[in-house]
């Protein structure tokens, strides 16, 4: 039998490039104390925050709000909104400077000449893990030659079984331009099953339903259905969960005891919505209905991440700062904005930081901030997890970071959702974290 050690959690493998981070901070029975298992709203409270948040500002966007159909007129609004053509050099992944056609065929592709005066509004959900893009093409598009961590056009990941309402189609057909609740993008056609609004809103509204706790878990393995066979599913996917009634003795030769039964949308041979049951096991990291929102639920949840892979917008199956931010609240219910800025300018307590607040100020404030609590600076967003010693720390999924070195400041990738202090590194910038802030938001009632 192989000795892990009688404290795993302080082992120290290497040193770390980040300061005044020891082993045992990377896990959060660290920084959990007495009192956070407090619920901070309850779910009739939740449901009222997230109401109000979608009257406040226009993301995230309820989809039963949508009419039958829109005009030419506002279509043509939006896509000229979403899918600006970025100006500047742009380079491909082999390096390559991308050239006008290339965006001449982009913008034919958004088909806004095909469309009618008056278009209906079709309904459909996810089958699978994909993207949502600025403009209707799959291509990779970067910044800098050789740069290939920050695609230009990319702008959300979006996970299996997510409702959507779908107001176009490219030129090629092979995209929709669609809205979720919390972004209006382009996504393949091929991952999304089309059905009626009742069916679609009626998958997602489903009660009771199972929600996905784990960084991510996958359905059990099903030799005779590839759509449903371990198939990767991510923190905050809900799924409805299915009735007594509808679970027969055996599904594809496989017995349900000992799994939770879910049903998953996936596409016939015509793009249209069925569903079709799938098996996760119940010792799976997820949870019947949602967790219960307190402290301590989002600490656990955040941390469920902490060493996995950076991935700007999802690029790599991974997730960003303000991704980490959204899908830790999911397990708890709450429809946050997508993006930092967007977090940060939404709904529940705010208390701004102005440029001027000196670093005394700041701190004193923080000696008083509840862990859990998002920070925000220019285009990041954080968790706050608390003071230890004279330090304050958090946990963020962070593309870069510098550090003080010989007297200089020496610049880091991270590429990682990781714990980090707040005073004692800077940002790409060249800040202190502390002094970079520019507001903190706690998601509770105002």
């Amino acid at each position: 039998m192989a000795c892990t050690g009688s404290n795993p959690k302080g082992y120290e493998q290497f040193e770390s490039n980040v300061p005044n981070v020891r082993p045992e901070m990377l896990y959060p029975d660290f920084w959990i104390k007495d009192g956070f298992g407090k619920i901070l709203m309850t779910e009739a409270e939740i449901n009222d925050f997230n109401r109000r948040l979608c009257e406040k500002y226009p993301v995230p966007f309820e989809l039963e709000q949508y009419p039958a159909s829109i005009t030419k007129e506002k279509l043509l609004e939006l896509v000229n909104k979403a899918s600006a053509i970025p100006a500047g050099t742009l380079y491909d992944a082999k390096g390559e400077p991308l050239s006008p056609q290339y965006w001449t065929a982009l913008a034919a592709n958004l088909n806004t000449g095909g469309a009618a005066d008056f278009i209906p509004v079709r309904f459909g959900l996810t089958v699978r893990r994909t993207e949502m893009r600025r403009l209707p093409g799959a291509g990779r598009v970067f910044d800098e030659p050789g740069d290939y961590e920050f695609d230009c056009l990319i702008e959300t990941a979006i996970y299996p079984a997510e409702p959507l309402a779908i107001l176009h189609t490219s030129k090629d057909g092979q995209w929709y331009f669609a809205q979720m609740y919390n972004y209006l993008a382009w996504i393949p056609a091929a991952d999304v099953a089309v059905g009626s609004r009742e069916a679609v809103l009626g998958f997602a509204g489903h009660n009771p339903f199972l929600v996905v706790t784990g960084s991510r878990v996958r359905t059990n393995y099903n030799p005779f259905d590839a759509s449903l066979s371990e198939l990767p599913l991510y923190m905050g996917v809900r799924l409805p969960l299915a009735g007594r009634e509808e679970i027969p003795a055996s599904v594809n030769n496989h017995n349900p005891a000992g799994n939770f039964v879910v049903k998953l949308p996936v596409r016939d041979e015509r793009g249209n919505l069925v569903t079709q049951l799938a098996f996760i096991p119940r010792t799976s990291d997820v949870s019947p209905g949602y967790l219960p929102y307190t402290t301590e639920n989002v600490l656990r949840q955040a941390f469920k991440a902490q060493g996995e892979r950076y991935g700007w917008g999802g690029m790599f199956n991974a997730r960003d700062c303000s991704a980490l931010v959204m899908d830790t609240f999911a397990t708890m219910g709450l429809k946050l904005p997508r993006n930092a800025g967007e977090q940060e300018h939404s709904f529940g307590k705010y208390c701004p930081l102005p440029e001027a607040m000196p670093l005394e100020e700041r701190s004193k404030l923080f000696d008083g901030l509840e862990p859990g609590t998002t920070l925000y600076s220019k285009g990041h967003v954080m968790l706050y997890l608390g003071k230890h010693g004279q330090e304050y720390y958090m946990i963020h999924a962070l593309s870069r970071f510098c550090r003080q070195e010989g007297g200089e400041l020496k610049e880091y990738k991270s590429r990682e959702t990781l714990v980090t202090p707040l005073l004692s590194i800077y940002t790409a910038y060249r800040k202190i974290f502390m002094e970079a802030l520019t507001g903190v938001r706690q998601f509770v009632m105002p």
